[in-house]
């Protein structure tokens, strides 16, 4: 009977549902439209992530075709179609189309469930949603053989307080927040399945921690060319009328390549649709997203907004004020009392939608506007529409937000209580930003603002562009993508030219790229001279937008989902002399694909290819492949013959195979080798040897009369010592070695031959060895590097270099240093040791080390310095690299020298570690630093303890220690150069600490105060040498005694306590003379500039504030006036009377606030100070 009931109350559930959609006008088609969902309906590409960290494209259908609950979560930008698609499936489910496994469906609106402010169960959770009854829904749901699915659309606006919140049982009453949580961690109803929408990933370790079954990531990227089509025929359905407007957008690619976007693509088509008959431009000169936003709102106010009671100016404040508020408050739903109090007549704005809310006893009237993206872009109208001052401080406020959220992402939720609220929030602004750097373009103002009398501020450009600026250099690893998308907003390519110039990577490799960024990153990488590294996850569609920019870089990393003929052209790239000079490129997940990897470099006038086959899985084959990697080395001209060699190892049945295609793809791979005349080196990856290699060796050196060098590495087995095929080589001038799995064959050289005897040969090759294809050496080093290994560091005359390069602002140094004759020399400052060949110069200087430069390495991490090392070829024939190590047998093996050369990076064994230095031989030169295996335990390291006196202030009432805590190959020098304002005090410094564990500074006299109490000891090799340890003294303590204690070892004194002489600059003391007369000349050459546009005044009162540099009396008076321009006229006012301890203060404010601005100011300077040396000339 019960069965009876439900299965009418669900068929009746069904047809509400269809009646619902199939009438359905869409949100969007609120200007007189109609069009039903099911008519417009276009199906927007979807993507899966592999493992291998490639991508699939995958169907709607295919999310839920298996007879199995499963959690999915749907990641897209705004607008990319994912309440659309929601919609659909409840319309299919209802219908009887798709989605029959699932007895029930349910659509959860994340933005409705928020407006329920009583504690309600799920069963009246689900009735409020389905008006389905909730005694009947508890009844399915305590049924398990009852298959739900649940859509949850906008999750983004949860707010993610309840995850360790458990519900115990479906009858327990709880917000709808717990409820939802519950739902997807699968503890009421385990055997539904979810679909998930969000802009954002969902991490697995927040609301899915106790879930037992990890969710499958998708991505919606919207549109492709063709569905694009599809979308303006069902659009237009007229054939005339969709062709002319199709063919019209088509023409034009920025504004194809914005069709992309679902919701942009409708704006597109409304615009064109009421202009269709006006005989103007369809889509005049639409280049970024927000002008298409402006077109679109310039339509609408023509055509739809002449029966409203309110002016445009009016109407576009009220509906920036309300959107403001919402995007503040994080709320997407307005009721009555809220819009009457913002918007004159908001039943018939054309740009919110009035919708009927479900409430327990009556339905309540409620409002949204018709997309999200235009409640963030109406809050960016309204801050431009505001005055000057209280627009530049919104904009500042914006920016804050945005810029909190990024640095909180990289803390743990520990630390910040509200630190997923504040995250939720600063993603939710990012939009904003994105509509008010495409405001700034005066295109945009001329296009509307103008026709309708509306005055605008345009002055937040600057603010903008120093925080996009400022953001580059913090947050680029995780924000890169939203950063060029700032970029393509502004439009502005000599800016985006200098901000991008100085950039040695760009890595937009973690997330697939769609169609839009792929246009954004085109556009900026047209703007500037070449980025050097570019490592970029994208499809073999989208790859045809970047091509014509992507060989201007120097090393390029595609992770692609297939090798198409745009690949093919990056390689022939190669061969053409262009700037791209190394191509790595991975391969997603494909059936039909034969190899995973490609990596080609060229080098010298050659080109060395690599190739990685697709590993099989070994439970699905009873042998393993034969081929795992083929590396080879040839003429740089011979590009195309190497393309014609990855086309036949793609057609090859069994590439990487085994069985009976061993002797096949044995005799193809030698034949392929073989059509490369100009072959030099090969190098072959196996799994295992057998006897058909001996052939493929025979082959190559009888037919490569220019092949010198053939290895061959296993995997599964050792090879033989082949004592025939070693003397067959040896009478054709070649020499065979082999060291258990790896066989290495080399030619001799013409001129060795008759002098070498049988054994020598292995000496001498190695002496004139050219670069090896990789770093393992199979035979001892010659007898020369031993001897020079064992001279004594104590024979090393010592020099002083000379600075020939400094630069205070980044505090880096490049040493000069000119050797006498041949000999070894150390140096004071870092305790490099160079043995010197011949006379000559040598050129050095510290570096930042870039964590992804040991990316590939395994284990390794920096062990000191990274060196950037030139002079010329042949004069330093070793480097010995001071280490902070105490040795023993098993640290001695833990350190080894990476050189990086050319974006390759090679792996140096030492010939001798000592106490203090790694010494190793060197033939070439660029950056060569000391790492460190991560596999051996922490140990005990030589380490320093530096100490600087701050400069003190005419009002400062405290002397400030600063205390570094830092690995003992650290210069001192280098320290000193990036704390040249502060005072150095000198002590014994020398201590043993630990990586990784906790210290405590103790200092007396005890009311001395030390932050933080406790630090954790990091080995930290630059750029950046922090402070450790804060000590604060009263100004009238001449010394002090400080010691370092163990945290964690029972307070155990790691640095003994001694005395400490505070010997700073007396008050009053004036800043270096040359750098006082510059700062000076700036300020007194730019004040009237100065005093119109610098914008954070505040921010600069309040930092000489903290520095007790500017009194609480003239502080106020620069608080209290008005305008801004009043409030630096003031601090104009304390600079004059501060002295040039204040002006130096107030120049580095000005440098770190507004960085563009002093750019801009000082390069004018400079420009005069030229043009009266040419006067005088």
């Amino acid at each position: 009977m019960f069965f009876l009931e439900w299965t009418k109350i669900v068929d009746e559930y069904k047809m509400s549902m269809k009646e619902k959609y199939i009438q359905h006008k869409h949100d969007h088609f609120l200007l007189g439209q109609e069009a039903s969902l099911a008519d417009l309906y276009t199906e927007p590409d979807i993507i899966q992530k592999s493992i291998n960290g490639g991508f699939r494209k995958i169907s709607v259908k295919e999310m839920f075709r298996l007879n199995n609950p499963k959690t999915v979560t749907l990641q897209g930008n705004p607008g990319s179609g994912k309440s659309f698609l929601a919609q659909k499936i409840m319309l299919d489910w209802a219908s009887g189309e798709h989605y029959l496994i699932f007895d029930l469906v349910f659509y959860l609106k994340y933005e409705e469930l928020m407006c329920i402010s009583e504690e309600i169960n799920v069963s009246e959770l689900l009735s409020w949603s389905s008006n389905l009854p909730s005694n009947l829904i508890s009844e399915m749901i305590f049924q398990s053989s009852c298959n739900m699915l649940f859509l949850i659309d906008g999750f983004d606006e949860h707010r993610l307080m309840c995850y360790d919140y458990c519900l115990l049982h479906y009858s327990m009453k709880a917000p709808p927040d717990v409820i939802v949580c519950a739902l997807l961690r699968k503890e009421i109803h385990c055997r539904s399945s979810l679909l998930v929408m969000t802009r954002t990933k969902v991490k697995q370790g927040t609301v899915f921690k106790r879930s037992l079954q990890s969710p499958y990531h998708i991505k919606i990227m919207g549109f492709s060319e063709k569905k694009i089509e599809e979308y303006f025929q069902k659009f237009f359905q007229d054939e005339e009328i969709f062709r002319k407007a199709y063919e019209s957008v088509k023409s034009n690619e920025t504004l194809l390549t914005a069709c992309s976007v679902p919701v942009i693509c409708w704006m597109i088509c409304t615009v064109i649709k009421e202009r269709v008959n006006d005989d103007a431009n369809l889509t005049r000169v639409l280049e970024t997203t927000t002008s298409i936003y402006v077109d679109f709102l310039s339509t609408v106010l023509e055509h739809h907004c002449q029966g409203l009671n309110e002016s445009v100016p009016n109407l576009l404040r009220s509906l920036g004020q309300l959107a403001e508020r919402g995007m503040l408050e994080q709320q997407v739903l307005f009721d009555e009392k809220t819009i009457n109090e913002t918007v004159q007549d908001p039943v018939n704005n054309p740009f919110l939608n009035k919708f009927l809310l479900e409430k327990r006893i009556q339905q309540e009237t409620m409002f949204r506007f018709i997309h999200l993206s235009f409640q963030e872009f109406f809050t960016a109208l309204y801050f431009v529409l505001l005055d000057e001052d209280e627009s530049q401080k919104k904009v500042r406020e914006l920016l804050h937000t945005v810029a909190r959220g990024w640095a909180l992402s990289c803390w743990s939720v520990a630390k910040f209580s509200n630190r997923d609220l504040e995250l939720r929030n600063s993603k939710q602004l990012q939009s904003v930003i994105l509509f008010l750097c495409g405001l700034c373009k005066n295109e945009m103002i001329d296009s509307i603002f103008k026709k309708h009398n509306v005055t605008v501020s345009i002055n937040i450009k600057t603010q903008l562009k120093e925080w996009i600026h400022q953001c580059l250099l913090r947050y680029q690893h995780k924000n890169m993508m939203f950063i060029l998308r700032c970029l393509y907003a502004l439009h502005e390519k000599s800016f985006i030219g200098k901000v991008l110039g100085d950039l040695v990577q760009i890595d937009l490799s973690k997330t697939p790229l769609n169609k839009t960024d792929c246009w954004v990153l085109w556009f900026c990488l047209q703007c500037c001279e070449g980025i050097r590294n570019l490592r970029l996850n994208v499809t073999s569609d989208h790859l045809k937008i970047l091509q014509p920019a992507l060989c201007s870089c120097e090393e390029l990393w595609l992770m692609v989902d297939d090798f198409s003929e745009d690949v093919e052209t990056f390689l022939l790239a190669l061969g053409e002399r262009n700037i791209l000079n190394q191509l790595i490129v991975k391969m997603g997940e494909k059936r039909s694909q034969s190899y995973s990897e490609i990596i080609a470099s060229v080098k010298d006038g050659d080109l060395t290819l690599s190739v990685s086959c697709c590993k099989r899985n070994p439970r699905l084959s009873e042998s393993p492949q034969v081929l795992s990697e083929l590396t080879f080395t040839c003429s740089r001209s011979e590009i195309s013959s190497c393309r014609n060699l990855l086309q036949t190892l793609q057609t090859l049945p069994s590439f990487g195979g085994s069985g009976e295609g061993v002797l096949v793809e044995t005799v193809t791979v030698t034949n392929a080798l073989q059509s490369l005349s100009g072959l030099k080196k090969v190098h072959l990856e196996v799994d295992k040897w057998t006897d058909e290699w001996i052939s493929v060796i025979c082959s190559l050196i009888q037919t490569c009369p220019s092949l010198n060098k053939l290895k061959i590495n296993t995997r599964l087995s050792f090879i033989p010592l082949l004592v025939t095929l070693k003397e067959s080589l040896r009478l054709k001038g070649w020499t065979m070695t082999v060291c258990r799995k790896s066989m290495l064959i080399e030619r001799v050289k013409k001129r060795d031959r008759k002098s070498l005897t049988d054994e020598e040969p292995k000496t001498k090759e190695r002496e004139n060895e050219d670069e090896s294809l990789d770093s393992v050496s199979c035979v001892p080093l010659g007898a020369k590097s031993s001897s020079t290994a064992q001279t004594c560091l104590e024979d090393a005359d010592v020099f002083t270099p000379k600075y020939i390069d400094q630069d205070e602002t980044k505090g880096t140094n490049t040493h000069r240093f000119v050797s006498p004759h041949a000999g070894q020399f150390q140096c004071s400052l870092t305790n490099l040791v160079f043995v010197m060949e011949v006379k000559g110069e040598v050129l050095y200087k510290i570096v930042p080390w870039d964590p992804r430069l040991l990316d590939g390495l395994g284990q390794m991490q920096p062990a000191g310095p990274l060196y950037n090392i030139d002079c010329f070829k042949g004069s330093i024939s070793q480097l010995h690299l001071p280490h902070c190590e105490i040795l023993s047998e098993k640290s001695k093996d833990s350190l080894a020298v990476a050189h990086f050369s050319d974006g390759n990076v090679e792996i140096l064994q030492s010939i001798k570690v000592s106490s203090t230095h790694v010494i190793i031989n060197i033939t070439e030169f660029s950056l060569f630093g000391l790492i460190k295996k991560k596999i051996f335990p922490v140990s005990s390291v030589y380490a320093q303890v530096l100490l600087f006196l701050r400069p003190k202030s005419f009002a400062q009432k405290q002397k400030i220690l600063n205390v570094h805590l830092l690995p003992g190959n650290v210069p001192l020098s280098e320290v000193q150069s990036q704390h040249q304002e502060k005072t150095y005090i000198e002590t014994s410094s020398i201590c043993h600490l630990i990586p990784g564990k906790e210290y405590k500074l103790c200092c007396h006299p005890e009311e001395c105060e030390v932050q933080p109490p406790d630090e954790v000891f990091d080995c930290n090799f630059g750029p950046n040498f922090h402070t450790t340890f804060e000590v604060f003294l009263n100004v009238s303590i001449d010394e002090v005694r400080l010691g370092l204690l163990d945290s964690n070892n029972k307070g155990k004194e790691v640095w003994k306590q001694r005395r400490v002489l505070l010997s700073a600059p007396a008050q009053g003391v004036e800043p270096p003379v040359g750098r006082r007369f510059t700062e000076s000349e700036f300020l007194d050459k730019h004040r009237d500039q100065l005093i119109q546009r610098v914008t954070s005044v505040m921010e600069i009162a309040d930092c000489l504030m903290s520095k007790y540099m500017i009194t609480s009396e003239m502080y106020k008076k620069v608080h209290s006036a008005e305008p801004r321009q009043e409030k630096m006229r003031i601090v104009f006012d304390v600079l004059d009377s501060g002295g040039s301890a204040v002006k130096s203060e107030f120049w580095r404010l000005l440098k770190e606030k507004e960085p563009h601005l002093v750019d801009e100011l000082e390069s004018e300077l400079s420009n005069a100070k030229e043009n009266i040396k040419d006067e005088k000339r």
